[in-house]
């Protein structure tokens, strides 16, 4: 089924400008009457996201997650954001669980909306200064959603989100000291509050902060993140994940995405060999994903490399 070259053109026009999507009436005002949304849905051109949005876009994986979040909030109002796990999604925090699909938004109490199938929507009030506009997109500002995570997430995963935003810049400092007025009054504010203390925007990939954070509560000596090795000789420097220079014994994490090709494990090899060369009593180890999930594979060799007992 085809409509008319000048409808799709000013549908498009509107959706270009709000991640291909359009609400009900966007669409009608566009001439788009309710047989042509029926047949461009049965036909698979259209995607209906909620009652009364719908995604007009072309690419063959589907909508996006911003074209999911803008649908679900061009119908509820002015007063509901893109919150929690769905807000860092939307400004880049890694660290966070896998995606099962649901859009995490916050509204006020006593709002109209609902947690549905695919929705879960959180009863918070954003204060204005606790929310922005990311590319259209109303959310919550980094600190409150970092602060949302601390109170949704286990320990390790939420302290590899405040690095993450601490890494990319998102958060500052100051920033950080803001949280626990984001945490006040909420529950497992405490605990929370706890975990600000390990947040280090030294560490790269979530998979460094879960090493660190394995060695830390077995009481090991706390390591210096991104351990410089000079070498005049190229001119350069290199950097270790995770080092103890005084024990000149270092930690490398090996993310899956990284390491994986042949040039990655090449650039390895070259590197680690380089390392060897310049500190002979070097201890380099190296671990992967999987070994966060047995910590004896990890603290064993370690203890034994920094002579721990």
């Amino acid at each position: 089924m085809t409509i008319s070259s000048e409808l799709l053109r000013r549908v498009r026009a509107t959706a270009s400008r709000q991640d291909w999507v359009l609400t009900s009436s966007q669409l009608k005002s566009a001439g788009a009457d309710r047989n042509t949304v029926r047949r461009m849905i049965r036909s698979g051109q259209w995607v209906p996201l909620t009652r009364g949005s719908y995604w007009v876009g072309w690419d063959d994986r589907g909508p996006s997650l911003r074209s999911r979040v803008r649908g679900t909030l061009l119908t509820c109002g002015p007063q509901v954001v893109a919150a929690g796990i769905t807000a860092g999604r939307l400004l880049g925090i890694e660290g966070l669980p896998r995606d099962d699909g649901t859009l995490h938004l916050a509204a006020p109490p006593g709002h109209e909306i609902r947690s549905r199938p695919g929705v879960r929507v959180h009863r918070s009030a954003v204060p204005p200064s606790a929310r922005m506009t990311l590319r259209g997109i109303p959310l919550t500002t980094p600190a409150r959603t970092c602060a949302d995570l601390l109170l949704q997430l286990p320990r390790v995963e939420a302290v590899s989100v405040l690095d993450s935003a601490l890494h990319l810049r998102l958060l500052s400092k100051p920033d950080l000291l803001t949280i626990p007025a984001h945490l006040s009054g909420r529950p497992h504010a405490p605990r929370a509050r706890t975990w600000l203390g390990l947040a280090d925007a030294r560490a790269e990939s979530p998979l460094e902060t879960r090493v660190r954070l394995i060695c830390l509560d077995d009481g090991l000596p706390p390591p210096v993140l991104q351990w410089h090795i000079p070498d005049p000789e190229q001119n350069r420097s290199y950097r270790i994940d995770l080092g103890w220079p005084t024990h000149l014994v270092g930690i490398e994490t090996d993310g899956k995405a990284p390491h994986s090709t042949p040039h990655a494990l090449y650039q390895d090899r070259f590197r680690q060999n380089r390392l060897v060369t310049l500190l002979p009593t070097l201890t380099l180890l190296r671990f992967t994903w999987a070994d966060t999930h047995d910590p004896p594979s990890i603290l064993l060799p370690l203890r034994q490399a920094l002579g721990c007992p």
